[in-house]
């Protein structure tokens, strides 16, 4: 039986294991009188079973290792090498096993991980993680040897044969059938005419069928078109179509307008509308009667009826003046009181008290200002006065 050395080692593996296997399945001794444990007997009927898949793959191994032998002789001593290191790995675990049936019929009965001591249950663990791992191992080897015996066909090509995937085939065919028709590169020059144009001859190739479809597509459009404007005038023609933008477009520009209003300031403010006047009268007598009077005839504040300024008399020095203020004399700034639109109607309510004559006026103060047309100095030179008021 044993001719050579090769044999007698892969006898040996094969030995090891079927004595591991029996030594496996030998029935341990336990007391009578112990009771059943149902996680222990399961993990130990486990491990019996992977035991036998165990033996199932040794011998399936060894079979093929015989043909893959044949087939390849360079792996010969490199696969029995391996088959005896397997049974030992099959060994070290039934022994494990073997020491755990001893273990389990001699240790007490503690209350650990489902009635196992803890000794018992990690070396039950250990052995099926060995036996997993000793069943992962050889089918990788069975797997291996399966392809050296049954290799892969390998088809080569030519190196100027490429293939081409049925989306590129279909598009090229549609592409030369529907939308370039183009004549292949390799037949132009059967098909180039005798027109020379300073070297620039011309190809007698048939235009792009998508640039033709076009054309004609623009031509019943333009059908179309004339008939809905020009005939059916079921739609605007240009003019109409530009008098309703420019009708949009005036809306537009008064609605920003309308929103810019909060934006003014001293320099673009203009006088307020009635509507405006009346606003701005409020806003006067809640904060500006104190000084001023409820009629702005002055108090703390100047006169605010006749002709006189301290600071100045356009729409913008009083729009300025009640912006910010002059707190050296008294008058506080308030633009965190009101908005821009807001002081533009104060000011304006202001400017509406001139020449109103309320009774018991202040004297005047400051120059002498005039009301002049647009572009011209409304600041007159007369001499400042003081609070003297003149009488007939």
């Amino acid at each position: 039986m044993f001719k050579n050395k090769n044999t007698y080692l892969l006898t040996m593996a094969l030995l090891s294991a079927v004595a591991s296997f029996a030594q496996a399945a030998a029935p341990s001794a336990a007391p009578a009188e112990a009771p059943t444990n149902y996680l222990e007997f399961l993990m130990v009927t486990i491990a019996g079973l992977l035991v036998i898949v165990i033996w199932v793959l040794s011998n399936v191994l060894t079979m093929i290792s015989k043909k893959a032998v044949e087939v390849s002789k360079t792996g010969k001593k490199v696969m029995i090498l391996t088959l005896v290191v397997l049974g030992s790995l099959f060994t070290n675990a039934a022994t494990a096993q073997a020491a755990v049936a001893d273990t389990t019929a001699k240790a007490p009965s503690l209350n650990y991980y489902g009635g196992l001591s803890s000794t018992t249950f990690w070396t039950l663990s250990s052995v099926l993680t060995l036996e997993l791992l000793i069943v992962f191992l050889m089918v990788l080897f069975i797997r291996g040897l399966w392809k050296v015996i049954n290799p892969v066909e390998v088809v080569v090509t030519h190196a100027n044969e490429v293939e081409v995937s049925w989306i590129v085939r279909t598009w090229k065919e549609l592409d030369k059938k529907f939308f370039t028709k183009a004549i292949p590169l390799e037949e132009e020059a059967d098909r180039l005419l005798d027109h020379d144009y300073d070297g620039i001859k011309e190809l007698d190739n048939a235009l792009p069928p998508w640039w033709k479809y076009g054309f004609i597509i623009t031509i019943f459009v333009a059908v179309l078109y004339l008939l809905k404007y020009e005939v059916w005038h079921s739609g605007p023609n240009p003019t109409e179509e530009y008098n309703t933008e420019m009708t949009t477009a005036k809306d537009q520009v008064d609605a920003y307008l309308a929103s810019m209003k909060n934006n003014v300031d001293e320099k673009s403010v203009t006088l307020a509308d009635a509507a405006g006047v009346a606003a701005g009268q409020v806003s006067y007598t809640k904060t500006c009667t104190p000084c001023h009077g409820t009629k702005g005839e002055g108090g703390v504040g100047p006169n605010l009826t006749d002709d006189y300024w301290l600071h100045g008399g356009t729409i913008n020095d009083v729009f300025k003046t009640i912006k910010y203020g002059y707190p050296d004399k008294g008058m506080q700034s308030w633009q965190a009181t009101y908005s821009p639109i807001q002081i533009q109607e104060l000011a304006s309510y202001v400017k509406s008290l001139k020449g109103t004559n309320p009774p018991n006026a202040k004297a005047p103060q400051g120059d002498l200002f005039k009301e002049v047309a647009a572009g011209k100095d409304s600041t007159a030179t007369a001499p400042k006065k003081d609070s003297v008021v003149v009488s007939k």
